[in-house]
């Protein structure tokens, strides 16, 4: 039903004529006509699916398992192959496939290389991790405690003199790739980075899986700062100034420090 010639073919006038003349050449009511495409179809299968939230796959698997639970629904699919000459195909079920992507995965030589980086580098957030489920009130560490976490995440990615020439974590430009290490000196572990170099002088990776792997590595790295600086509490005035309660910073505190408690709660600290 497609017009694509002449300088009308686009037009509202002319597609209805061309749809009207095919349906009732075939003997279609217009009471059938549930919808109409006029763009690629494929963009409005992907359109519907995303709003239904259909999973094609699990229709697949579904299917599977029925074609599996029945000989006679193997039969029926064997003859319909044959008779509109299409080739038969074994069902694959969906865990026979899945444990092909897994042997896939866990025989590639990389996938032990990033396991490596993953055991590396999840201990940076572990550790802070705990500190904020601690039972004991902690709030007068947490805003030394936010900085060095960020500040040793970005240690992990970025050139010293970047880091040094900021105290706070907000104003570290991490995103600048001038302050970015290169990717033999990005600090995935000790570990992680003998095995890599490992694998790369006997052959078994190539040169590109080696970009690849940098590239990934300092996506996640700037991924977790950026997202740490948008979710932490850095510039809460609260935070910064209950450092004092900390015994052990009382010689960096200052008055300010009291003044901004007394002010803040004044039904609670009468002093003024």
């Amino acid at each position: 039903m497609c017009t694509t010639s002449g300088t009308r073919c686009g037009t509202a006038s002319e597609i209805i004529t061309k749809i009207t003349s095919t349906i009732e050449e075939h003997g279609i009511p217009w009471e059938n006509c549930i919808g109409l495409c006029l763009q690629c179809s494929c963009e409005h299968w992907t359109t519907f699916f995303k709003v239904s939230g259909f999973d094609l796959e699990d229709m697949v698997v579904d299917i599977g398992y029925w074609f599996k639970g029945s000989t006679n629904r193997k039969g029926y699919l064997t003859e319909f192959c044959e008779l509109h000459e299409a080739e038969y195909m074994e069902v694959l079920l969906h865990i026979s496939a899945r444990f092909k992507r897994l042997v896939q995965t866990f025989t590639d030589p990389m996938t032990e290389v990033y396991l490596l980086f993953f055991q590396a580098t999840v201990p940076t957030f572990t550790s802070f991790n705990l500190l904020l489920q601690r039972e004991q009130s902690s709030i007068f560490l947490l805003h030394d405690e936010m900085v060095k976490f960020v500040r040793k995440l970005c240690s992990k990615f970025m050139v010293p003199a970047a880091l040094q020439c900021h105290e706070e974590p907000c104003e570290i430009a991490f995103e600048e790739k001038a302050n970015h290490l290169p990717g033999r000196k990005l600090n995935i572990g000790f570990t992680t980075r003998a095995k890599f170099n490992r694998l790369l002088d006997e052959g078994d990776i190539t040169p590109q899986q080696v970009d690849s792997f940098h590239e990934a590595v300092l996506c996640f790295l700037t991924s977790a700062v950026d997202y740490a600086l948008k979710k932490l509490p850095l510039e809460e005035p609260l935070i910064k100034h209950a450092q004092f309660v900390d015994v052990r910073q009382r010689a960096e505190s200052d008055i300010e420090d009291v003044l901004y408690f007394v002010e803040r709660f004044p039904h609670l600290l009468p002093y003024h």
